[in-house]
Order: structure tokens, then sequence, then C-alpha cells
């Protein structure tokens, strides 16, 4: 059954995809050049709206076949809905980050109380208590998940295909920990993202837009959440699998903030950005990230598989994503900018 939920997901973006690419370009819902851009030609942007209606289509076939819980797939799929509605607005009219960030708030306050909080964070053998704690730790992470992932979809297929890695290895690890509920939906938004990269690999058709970029990075963050509390796979291995896109995104906001610069003012400064500029092609770009992924697969199969090794394994992987992004800013230096 799991495979006919793959098929649905897989099938529903891909045609979709095309249907909100068809309206977007009647409607001229586009992402036009500027002077902050990596694209060069104007691009239908918004295409993350059939990647959530084919993810919450797939998490529906996997409750009726028994899959998925109702209870695991209505927290998620509110949180999806509430998120790609606004990212939705934001795509077509334009909405003020203050509202941007009042939804965001929103969606994980409901998301962490309906999982109950974060009461800890298993390191391995060990544990870490959060207590209280963890319910605002949990907040700012997920916040924070999905405005990271919207900093770092700025090239073709780069956010794509880190989503096909990310939640289908999470998958794979769910299900090989006995948690077919997470798995299934993770299952899911894989399949979906397949579908979808299928027009956004370079040259890129169409763009995700707000309405899907935010709605990966929750639902990173809150199947972490999820599956910490369901004591299947640990936070630290989500952690880990998309460890590429916190890295350069963290450094980066703490290099430009520490610069005196605005972080809500778009930019070029992120590696992968930078890097585009330097090897002059985004393929190049996302297939490379995509191999940095795909080890930081390797490692958070081998810490979820043998415990005992996780927190080594979590300090190996951002030790070696950091060399990376030293080794980046040998390639490209991040320029000095005016201050925002």
């Amino acid at each position: 059954m799991l495979l006919l939920v793959v098929a649905v997901s897989c099938a529903a973006s891909l045609g979709l995809t095309n249907i909100v690419r068809t309206y977007t370009l009647r409607r001229g819902v586009l992402d036009r050049p500027n002077a902050r851009s990596s694209h060069s030609i104007p691009t239908p942007r918004g295409g993350g709206l059939a990647l959530i209606a084919a993810s919450v289509l797939g998490i529906a076939v996997a409750v009726v076949a028994n899959l998925a819980t109702t209870n695991d797939a209505l927290i998620l799929t509110a949180g999806m809905l509430a998120l790609g509605a606004v990212g939705w607005l934001d795509d077509t009219r334009g909405v003020r980050p203050g509202v941007r960030l009042v939804v965001h708030g929103g969606v994980a306050v409901w998301t962490v109380y309906m999982f109950g909080g974060l009461p800890s964070i298993h390191l391995g053998n060990e544990s870490l208590s959060l207590g209280v704690g963890g319910y605002l730790i949990g907040v700012v992470g997920i916040v924070w998940g999905i405005n990271l992932f919207n900093f770092m979809d700025g090239i073709d297929g780069l956010a794509g295909s880190q989503a096909v890695l990310i939640f289908g290895t999470g998958a794979l690890l769910l299900v090989l920990h006995g948690d077919n509920s997470l798995g299934a939906i993770s299952a899911s938004v894989a399949a979906a993202a397949v579908g979808f990269l299928a027009w956004n690999w370079p040259p890129a058709k169409i763009f995700l837009g707000d309405a899907g970029s935010g709605v990966i990075g929750y639902l990173v963050a809150a199947l972490a959440i999820a599956s910490e509390n369901h004591g299947s796979v640990p936070l630290i291995a989500f952690a880990i699998l998309s460890g590429l896109f916190i890295t350069d995104a963290t450094i980066t906001l703490l290099r430009r903030v520490s610069r005196g610069e605005r972080p809500t003012v778009a930019h070029r400064d992120h590696a992968y950005q930078r890097l585009t500029r330097a090897w002059g092609s985004h393929r190049v770009v996302t297939a490379r990230a995509a191999s940095v992924t795909l080890t930081l697969v390797f490692l958070a199969y081998i810490g979820t598989m043998i415990p005992r090794l996780m927190l080594p394994v979590f300090v190996v992987a951002y030790v070696f994503l950091t060399v990376l992004y030293v080794l980046a800013e040998r390639r490209a230096p991040m320029q000095a900018g005016r201050r925002s």
C-alpha cells in the first residue's frame, strides 16, 4: 500500500504542477529577474501549491489504507494548508512580513502543542531533558525551518532535490523503526517532490515559490519533532539530513547580521548562490549539493541504526559541512555590502 501512496502522490504532483504552471503563466505570476536573482528569465512561481495538494492527496490515501494515523495526518495537513495559503498569497499579491511571521508562529505553536511539546531529545543512547523549555525550542525550530528553506530556494532544482533526499530517507528510516504513520507521510511528500522536480530541474520551468518552500521546511522540522516524540527516528537525524541548508542559511545569516545588514532584506550571499555565479551553472551546484546530502544520508543512517554512534556522527556531519562552507568561501568569497 505504501507504493500506492507514492504513486498517487508523484503522479498528482506531476500533473498538478503543469496545471499550476499554465495558470500562473496566464495570470502573469512570474518571478522576474532582478539584481538579487540567480535566474535570468521570467519564470512562473507558485509550483509549491501543486506539491502541497499532491502531498495531501497521498496522505489521505495513507490514512484510508491505515498506514498513517488520522491524528498525525490532521496535524501536519493543517499546518501545510495554512502555510501554503499565506505563501500563495505572497506569491500572487504580496504579504507583509509581520503577517507571515504571525502565521508561521501560529502554525509552529499549533504543531508543537498537538504533538505534545518537545520534552526531551535523544542523543544516541542518552537523552537530554528539555521540560517546558522544549515547547519554545520546538516553536523556534519550526519557524526557522520554514524560513531557511525559503532562503535556500534560490536556484533551479535545489530545494526540490533536497526535499526528495530528505523525505525519502526520512521515510525509509521511519519505516525501518516501525513508525509507519510518519513514514507514509514522509514518503508522500518525497514522491510529490519527485513529481515537482521533473518541472523544476535545471533549466526550471516553474519555481516552488513561498507556497512550497516554507511548507517543505515546516514538514522537516515538524516530522523531526513528531518522530522524536514517537520514539522512532531521533530529531538530530533529521538535523543531519537537512544539514546542508541549515549550515548555509545559519552561517550566512549570522555573518550578514554581524556586518550590520538587515536579515529580512533579499540578497545573493548564500554559499550556493555565490558558487552558482562562480561556476556559472545551476545544474552543477544542485548536483553537487545532492552529492553532499547523499553523504549526510549515509551518516544519518549509521547514527540511526547504531544509536551509540549518533552523537559522534552528528558532530562529524557538521564539521564536514563547516569545512565545505569554508571551501566555498575561498572559491567564491562573500563580498562586503552596504548596511541595509
